[in-house]
């Protein structure tokens, strides 16, 4: 009987180590590098301000933060990735606006219940861009000349993600019918428009970035309420007679389950690394706008954003997926 008890006492005594593993991981949370995956090719705007953040959160959370492009199916097949990984906070997921757009306008979407958003941490206008030598020299330029040729202008985007909104939103408020050409990346259409193989191109300023700076590709509006230094004060689609004002965002993820201290432990060192000079001075010279929003602030906004795209995708009948 005795030793029934003993055997008894160290079961117990297993079960409660068990049970206190998990806590003491978190503890100790982070333990070893961590991996931010991209779900686009590298070279393009998300690409390009993830690596910023994961460059200035090694430094704030004490761990290696590896950038990992994982591109495919608009942006899906690296948000299955993370969303499979283990909630531990080692695997995180730097998603676009697609990751709200993705739902609606792919056929196998993965849904955003299945991640927890850590921090929302940039925002940026939507931007129309042609070749640098290219005739119009003004979104109206463009616009009228669209209207002269209905379905002749090769427009760039990216299906299934905000870049795919930009594009409808543009021909529905301009009145105008472009031929879509679908790319994996901002990065990648980009680079075709300066080669001349489309004509117009639909992102995010720093998407243009580089190929304007070298006189490849010339940015003509912005989608923003106002002009701002940070795009260069291009002129507004409103001030071109095109009444639009559609942006995108970028936020930072872990899978669901993922227990609430290591997402705070992230938020922590998130605000810590968006409130950074050196961050600061890489996003300014990105031309990305910053932004930091945690806890129930972030969660109201993404839900503010999922709640006006969804209407935005069901107005234009993009949407792919059942209601």
């Amino acid at each position: 009987m005795k030793a029934v008890h003993v055997f008894a006492g160290i079961l117990g005594t297993l079960a409660s180590l068990a049970a206190q593993l998990p806590a003491a991981a978190q503890a100790d949370y982070p333990n070893k590098p961590l991996t931010m995956i991209v779900p686009f090719p590298a070279g393009g705007r998300t690409d390009l301000v993830g690596r910023i953040v994961a460059q200035e959160l090694t430094k704030q959370i004490g761990r290696p933060v590896a950038v990992v492009n994982k591109p495919g199916a608009s942006s899906v097949l690296g948000a299955r990735e993370v969303a499979e990984s283990p909630p531990d906070g080692y695997t995180l997921g730097f998603f676009s606006t697609s990751a709200v757009t993705a739902q609606y306008t792919v056929p196998t979407p993965i849904p955003l219940s299945d991640f927890q958003l850590v921090a929302i941490v940039n925002t940026d206008p939507a931007a129309v861009a042609v070749q640098y030598g290219a005739p119009w020299k003004t979104l109206k330029d463009l616009v009228e000349d669209a209207r002269k040729q209905p379905g002749k202008l090769r427009l760039g985007m990216i299906p299934g993600a905000s870049a795919q909104i930009f594009a409808a939103g543009l021909e529905n408020a301009a009145g105008i019918e472009t031929i879509q050409v679908p790319f994996k990346g901002d990065s990648d259409g980009a680079i075709a428009l300066a080669g001349g193989h489309i004509d117009i191109h639909v992102a995010v300023p720093v998407s243009y970035k580089t190929l304007e700076a070298a006189k490849k590709v010339r940015m003509l509006a912005v989608a923003d309420s106002a002009r701002s230094p940070l795009y260069g004060n291009l002129p507004t689609f409103k001030e071109n007679g095109v009444d639009l004002v559609i942006g995108a965002f970028h936020g930072v993820y872990v899978p669901k389950g993922t227990p609430q201290a290591v997402i705070d432990k992230l938020a922590d060192a998130l605000a810590k690394t968006m409130g950074s000079k050196e961050l600061h001075a890489g996003m300014d010279n990105a031309g990305a706008g910053i932004a930091f929003l945690r806890g129930t602030e972030a969660k109201a906004y993404l839900a503010k954003q999922d709640e006006t795209y969804r209407a935005i995708i069901d107005k234009l009948g993009l949407r792919v997926s059942p209601k």
